[in-house]
Order: C-alpha cells, then structure tokens, then sequence
C-alpha cells in the first residue's frame, strides 16, 4: 500500500515503515462497560500537522492507514520522544 501524504486531514510530516513486524503496541476496542473486546496492532506510526495548526500530531495507524489513536504536541520532537517513550519507536525507523 502507498503511504498517504495526508491522514484524517493532516499533512503527513513523518512515518514508519508499516508493517506486521512493527512492534508499536495494540489500541484497546472496549465495550461500554470498559471490557476489554478487541486490540487493533499499531503497525505504523506518522507524526502529521493539520493546515493552520500549531499542534502536531503522533498517529498510530493500522495497516491500511487508518488512524487508530492519536495524540497532540507543541513540538515535533515532543512527538517523536513520545513515540520512543511510549511506541518504541527509534529516531531511524522515520521516514521524512
């Protein structure tokens, strides 16, 4: 699959390789009752930027691209410390 230049409106700025190999961690589905039903694998990760905004975005992606959680960053390198703190995501697996 080609890797997107956008995700959820957001230019992409950064990304992984995407891949089942990847070993970033799972998204958790739950029920309304806080059950746990399903874990997505986070097969990809891309640090994107929303036309206008200061903000800047760490997406875990599945592996067609979808974003499957995100979270929000004043820097880019705040994003990509979160990525290795919390995805194991090293600074040679980006891709710009």
């Amino acid at each position: 699959m080609l890797i997107p230049t956008e995700l959820d409106g957001a230019k992409v700025i950064r990304h992984t390789s995407n891949s089942l190999e990847n070993h970033f961690g799972v998204v958790g589905i739950l029920n309304d009752n806080k059950e746990l039903l399903d874990q997505i694998p986070i097969t990809a990760m891309a640090i994107c930027r929303y036309e206008g905004s200061k903000k800047y975005y760490l997406f875990s992606c599945d592996l067609n691209w979808e974003v499957i959680g995100d979270f929000d960053f004043d820097t880019l390198e705040d994003a990509v410390v979160s990525a290795k703190l919390s995805h194991n995501v090293n600074e040679d697996e980006w891709i710009t």
